[in-house]
C-alpha cells in the first residue's frame, strides 16, 4: 500500500512578489497565534487518519523559512505524536535565501529540527531578473546559501523562473549553468505566468502584446530539458528535474494520485474519492480552530469521470497513466476507451507504452497542454 503525504501551508511572507497569486499575509505579528491553531488542527485529525501512514511532510507557503527552527521542531513533533510517520520520511521546507543571509546557523538548526530536504526559491542567478521579479535576495546571496546548505543537506532543490520579458537563451544559460556548477539535486523550472489579481498582470495586461511567444517559450523549455538531462538530471515531471533518487517524494503524491492531507489556511486534501479545502482566510481559520472546529471551507466527492480526468491530467505530467490503477479507481478500461488517441500519439512519437504505463515522450511533454485538450 502506498503511503500518504502531509502538506503544511505557512501563509506568511515579508512581501508579496509581483507574480504571486498564492494566499499569503505579511502580518507576521500573528504568527505565534497561527502556530498554536495549526497544532490544534493537527491534533483534531489524529483520530480520523489512524489507518494512514505518511512518508513525506512538506512545509510550503508563503515563506516557511520565516519560522524559527524551534517552531518547525514543534510542528514535526506534533505530527509524530498524532500520526504514523515513517522513520525515513522526507521532510522538506521551502525557503527564501534572504532568510539565511545573516544567520547560516538556521540551516543547521532546521536539520537538527528534522528537516532533511530544503528547497530554495532562487528563481534566477541574474540580479536584474531578480529585481524584475521583486525578489529580496541577490544572486550572490543565493549562491552562498546553497553552498552553505550542502554542509547539512544531501537533498537540495531550487526553483527557477523563465520566459521573463526580453529574456534570451543566453540569460537562461547563466542560471542553468550555475545550478549545474552548484551541484543541486533537484530543479523546478516554471514559466512566468501573468496571473490575474497580481501586480505583474496589472502592469502588463494594458499592453497589446505581453508574455513570451509560444514558439520561443517552447525553445526555452527544450533548452532547460536538454541541458539538465545532459548533466545527469532525470526529467520526471513536466517542470521538474532530479538527480537519481532525488525526485520530490511529496510532489509525486499529487502526480501519482496518492492520498494527502493539508494543514493551514487554503490548503487542500484528498483521501480516496473525497477532496476538501481549508478556509482561504486566516481570521476564519483561527476562529474555527479556537473553537476546536475543523476550518474546512469546501468538500467534494469525486465522480468516476472526475477521477478519470484527474488521473489523465496528473499522470501525463509525470510518469504516465497507470492503466491498472485507472481501471481499479474508475472501472474504465483506459486503452479501450482512448484507443484511437493512444494509437495516433504513439505513431507520431508523442507517447509510448511500457507495460501498464502510458506516458508522454519528451516530444509529447513539450506540447502536453495541446495533447490533453485535443485527445483527452
Amino acid at each position: 500500500m502506498s503511503k500518504s503525504g502531509i502538506y503544511i501551508h505557512i501563509p506568511f511572507c515579508r512581501q508579496k512578489c509581483s507574480y504571486c497569486d498564492f494566499y499569503l499575509i505579511t502580518n507576521t505579528k500573528i504568527l505565534d497565534k497561527f502556530i498554536a491553531n495549526l497544532l490544534t488542527e493537527i491534533s483534531l485529525y489524529s483520530g480520523l487518519l489512524k489507518a494512514h501512514s505518511f512518508d513525506s511532510i512538506f512545509f510550503g507557503g508563503g515563506t516557511p523559512s520565516l519560522l524559527t527552527p524551534g517552531q518547525v521542531e514543534q510542528i514535526i513533533h506534533t505530527l509524530n505524536r498524532n500520526f504514523n510517520i515513517s522513520f525515513d520520511a522526507e521532510i522538506t521546507i521551502e525557503s527564501n535565501p534572504e532568510d539565511f543571509k545573516y544567520d547560516f546557523s538556521k540551516l543547521r538548526n532546521y536539520a537538527f529540527a528534522g528537516i532533511n530536504r530544503i528547497s530554495f526559491g532562487i528563481q534566477s542567478f541574474i540580479n536584474e531578473e531578480l529585481k524584475f521579479l521583486t525578489r529580496l535576495h541577490t544572486a550572490e546571496t543565493g549562491i552562498s546559501v546553497i553552498e552553505k546548505a550542502k554542509e547539512y543537506y544531501d537533498n537540495i532543490s531550487i526553483d527557477l523562473i523563465y520566459s521573463l520579458p526580453g529574456q534570451k537563451i543566453s540569460d537562461i544559460e547563466k542560471s542553468v549553468r550555475k545550478a549545474i556548477e552548484l551541484e543541486v539535486d533537484h530543479v523546478s523550472a516554471y514559466t512566468l505566468i501573468y496571473e490575474k489579481e497580481t501586480r505583474l498582470y496589472k502592469e502588463f495586461s494594458k499592453r497589446t502584446n505581453y508574455g513570451t511567444p509560444e514558439n520561443i517559450e517552447r525553445e526555452f523549455y527544450d533548452y532547460f530539458t536538454i541541458r539538465l538531462i545532459e548533466n545527469g538530471f532525470k526529467h520526471y515531471e513536466i517542470s521538474n528535474y532530479a538527480k537519481e533518487g532525488k525526485e520530490s517524494r511529496h510532489n509525486k503524491k499529487y502526480w501519482e494520485y496518492d492520498d494527502y492531507i493539508g494543514f493551514g489556511p487554503s490548503s487542500h486534501s484528498k483521501i480516496k474519492n473525497k477532496r476538501w479545502s481549508n478556509e482561504r482566510n486566516i481570521i476564519k481559520y483561527n476562529i474555527a480552530l479556537k473553537n476546536s472546529i475543523l476550518p474546512i471551507a469546501e468538500e467534494h466527492y469525486l465522480s468516476n469521470d472526475e477521477i478519470a480526468n484527474e488521473l489523465i491530467m496528473l499522470g501525463l505530467r509525470a510518469k504516465g497513466v497507470d492503466t491498472i490503477q485507472f481501471k481499479k479507481l474508475t472501472g474504465i478500461d483506459f486503452i479501450e476507451k482512448y484507443n484511437d488517441s493512444i494509437s495516433e500519439l504513439i505513431t507520431n512519437r508523442f507517447a509510448e507504452i511500457n507495460g501498464n504505463i502510458f506516458s508522454l515522450t519528451e516530444k509529447g511533454y513539450s506540447v502536453s497542454d495541446e495533447i490533453l485538450s485535443r485527445y483527452f
